[in-house]
Parts: C-alpha cells; sequence; structure tokens
C-alpha cells in the first residue's frame, strides 16, 4: 500500500478522535479557539516556529534590504532637495546676471552717448576755432594786403609825382625856352606836388 492510501485509512480514525475531543473541551473557550486552529493544521510549536522564523526573516529583511533601500531613498531626496535649492540658487544668479549686464549695458550706453555728445561738441568747438582762426588770418591776409597796396600806391604816387613834376618843370622850361636855375625849379617841383597833392 501506498502512503497515502494509509494516510487516507488513518484519516478517518483521526478525525473521529479530533471530535471526541472538540466535544470534551468545548466547556472552555480558550480550547474550542485552540482546537479551531488545530483543525486547519495549526499547532503551538509550529506556530511558534513559524513566529520566530517570520521575526528573524523581518529582522534580516529590515536590516540588510528594508533600512538601506530607507537610507538610499532618503538620500536621494536630500540629493533631489539639495538640485532644486541649487537650481533656485542658479536661477537667481542668472536672474541677477542679467539684471547686472542690462545696467552695464545701460551704463555703457549712456556713457557712449556722452562720449557722442562731448566728441560732437568738441568738433563743433573745434571747427568754430578753425573758422575764427581761418577768419582772422584772412583778415589779417587782407589787412596785410591792403597795408602792402596802400604802401604800393603811395610809392608809386610819390614816383607819379616826381615824374610828373619833373615833367612840368621840363615842358615849362621848353615853354619858356629858357633855363631855369636850380631855385626856380625846386619852386616850380613843390607847386606841382602840391597840385598833385590836393587832388
Amino acid at each position: 500500500m501506498s502512503s497515502l492510501s494509509i494516510f487516507l485509512n488513518a484519516e478517518p480514525g483521526h478525525a473521529a478522535a479530533a471530535t471526541t475531543e472538540a466535544h470534551a473541551a468545548s466547556s472552555n473557550p480558550v480550547d474550542s479557539i485552540i482546537q479551531l486552529f488545530g483543525s486547519f493544521g495549526v499547532d503551538g510549536p509550529h506556530l511558534l516556529a513559524q513566529l520566530v522564523n517570520f521575526s528573524v526573516l523581518a529582522f534580516v529583511l529590515y536590516r540588510f534590504a528594508i533600512k538601506p533601500a530607507l537610507g538610499q531613498l532618503e538620500e536621494r531626496i536630500r540629493q533631489a532637495e539639495q538640485l532644486q535649492s541649487d537650481r533656485a540658487s542658479a536661477e537667481q544668479k542668472l536672474a541677477d546676471a542679467r539684471k547686472h549686464a542690462e545696467q552695464l549695458l545701460t551704463q555703457a550706453s549712456d556713457e557712449a552717448a556722452k562720449l557722442l555728445t562731448e566728441a560732437r561738441n568738441s568738433a563743433k568747438q573745434t571747427v568754430e576755432a578753425a573758422k575764427a582762426e581761418a577768419s582772422a588770418a584772412q583778415a589779417e591776409i587782407a589787412r596785410k594786403g591792403a597795408e602792402a597796396i596802400e604802401a604800393d600806391r603811395r610809392k608809386m604816387m610819390n614816383e607819379v609825382r616826381g615824374e610828373v613834376s619833373r615833367l612840368v618843370v621840363e615842358t615849362a622850361a621848353k615853354v619858356l625856352e629858357q633855363n631855369l636855375d636850380d631855385a626856380q625849379r625846386t619852386r616850380l617841383n613843390e607847386a606841382a606836388t602840391k597840385q598833385l597833392a590836393s587832388r
């Protein structure tokens, strides 16, 4: 006979013994609970061994699996918070840098406009100074030219007077057909010169 058939044949006897024990222990409630668990195949020594095994397994799992996993999870959460904090700090620094760059650009633009205005004013002043200098030089050249012309005119007038007075004296001498002495020539020259000067 196989062990299965032995087990099946022994089962009715065991069931009969269990029912007799159930009737005997039905008077006590704790016994009835134990008997109920016993009918499901749970007995005290096995239950105690399973509780010890479960506790050891739970401790080993907590110690070597759950606790490191929780530690890694907390570390990752801390790193994520740190990254978020760093990101916020970097965004703030970027915003500050942009603001500073805009201020520098505005300042540089203002300085460039100021320099351009100063350069225009300086160029205008230089042009005006050059015009004034050119006008002064032109006026000086015109004055010197006028003085030179006036000096040349006077010189020419003196030469013309001298020549005219000489011609007058010679003409008068020819007209009078006489030789004039030096005193008469001087008198005629002076008279001719006075007449030319009055003109």
